[in-house]
């Protein structure tokens, strides 16, 4: 999924600490699959260069938010 913002925003995730400032015309991109598990998406996000953020699951433990950041 591709979400862009047609004007500056700032957003933030109650679920989350990070509060993202998005510039006009910014997108974010989003994965949603069944196919992945949590050591996968760390496993494979370190490889492209991504340094592991916040995680969190809904209260049932079937869905999980994963935030990624670009590694320093």
């Amino acid at each position: 999924m591709r979400i862009i913002a047609y004007s500056a925003l700032k957003a933030q995730n109650p679920a989350s600490d990070p509060t993202v400032d998005f510039a006009s015309v910014e997108a974010l991109r989003t994965e949603i699959s069944a196919k992945f598990r949590q050591d996968g998406i760390h496993v494979e996000s370190a490889a492209a260069g991504f340094a592991r953020g916040r995680r969190r699951n809904n209260s049932g433990g079937r869905f999980t938010l994963s935030l990624t950041f670009p590694a320093t």
